[in-house]
């Protein structure tokens, strides 16, 4: 029986962030990325576990659920979930558990939800965590250990012919000044417009000044032509792993392949900063032939699993919020979890109907 008396919760900045330094963790769990997701009344929390085997360290968002006396936990927009270093069993997970489960009822949390990490591949005790963990859809995954000659040799023929083509028509890529945030703003609304994107993807201008500012490890590479920023990404750096975060481009430029020259030298970049690996995420849907999914697979045929868990902690409360929840919307979604957060039909922020 282990001891579970040093147990407890962290909200200090300071000493969340030395906990992510001293162990290694990736960019997604650092406060500052917390402190990103547009939920103003959403509270980052840390529940570490130390025990004679290892450590538990579980960051999310505890969230109010607006006029109830109720909450739910939820990883923010990207990836995490709890990280099981050292020398776990699935009992002593279940153990631990147990002893979160109590706070949870204690704080009238009715819903956990776990994005897992595909790179931490942190899945397989955390489905000892979670009530349930499914496979959502496959991410790609860049891995940066080979010479860069050899990563570029997996590049598929298209690819790199498009990367050619990029060079001829004079796209450059270079690491953006600060001040030009703002053209890539430009840029990304652009380009959630031309995909008709959900109005949740059309981040505030807050969201971008918090990648801006520095206290999140991340950079935006930018492609130009003739003095011009004709596209754009975020990528976010770890300990070990960059990540492609966000990306938008000029939808009259693409002819002149701007997006795979900065694909290429974002992980070129990666390479060059001692990253082991560039996770470029998945498609826009869960079809194996979505056609991002399909682009991204060009520079790396190295997939990984995205996996979402889901644990309903309290389902009498449950049940009754998403059926006022149902009666009261018309849903944009059949699937989503948890069920009385499912976003209604509205208009988004360029006036189309969205969700």
């Amino acid at each position: 029986m282990m001891s579970l008396s040093a147990e407890r919760l962290i909200h200090d900045s300071r000493e969340w962030n030395a906990l992510v330094t001293h162990y290694g963790l990736d960019c997604y769990y650092e406060y500052a990325y917390f402190e990103l997701a547009e939920e103003p009344s959403a509270v980052p929390e840390m529940y570490i576990c130390p025990s004679e085997f290892g450590i538990l360290i579980y960051p999310y968002l505890k969230r109010p659920i607006a006029g109830t006396p109720f909450q739910d936990i939820t990883t923010p927009y990207g990836y995490g979930g709890p990280v099981f270093i050292g020398s776990w069993s699935t009992d002593q997970v279940q153990e631990v558990r147990h002893h979160f489960l109590a706070y949870c009822h204690a704080e009238r949390i009715i819903t956990e939800t776990v994005r897992f990490h595909p790179v931490l591949q942190n899945r397989e005790l955390g489905q000892a965590w979670c009530d349930r963990a499914q496979v959502i859809q496959q991410t790609v995954t860049v891995p940066l250990t080979d010479p860069i000659d050899v990563i570029e040799g997996r590049f598929s023929s298209m690819t790199r012919r498009n990367i050619k083509k990029a060079r001829r028509e004079a796209v450059t890529v270079r690491v953006a000044r600060p001040e030009e945030y703002a053209s890539f703003i430009r840029l990304y609304r652009l380009t959630m417009d031309k995909h008709q994107a959900d109005a949740r993807y059309y981040f505030s201008d807050q969201y971008f000044r918090q990648l801006q500012d520095g206290r999140l490890p991340a950079e935006l590479l930018v492609a130009e032509r003739n003095g011009i920023i004709i596209a754009g990404c975020i990528v976010l750096y770890g300990q070990q792993f960059a990540h492609y975060h966000l990306g938008a481009s000029d939808p009259e430029q693409l002819a002149v392949r701007p997006n795979h020259l900065l694909f290429a030298e974002m992980i070129r970049r990666a390479k060059e900063l001692g990253k082991t690996a560039l996770h470029l995420g998945g498609g826009t849907t869960r079809d194996e032939a979505d056609s991002l999914l399909a682009y991204k697979r060009s520079f790396s045929p190295q997939q990984t699993e995205y996996a979402l868990g889901t644990s309903i902690l309290n389902p009498l409360i449950y049940d009754q919020l998403s059926e006022q929840h149902v009666k009261k919307h018309v849903l944009a979604s059949q699937n989503w979890f948890p069920l009385y957060r499912t976003p209604v039909r509205q208009l988004s922020r360029r006036g189309e109907e969205s969700s």
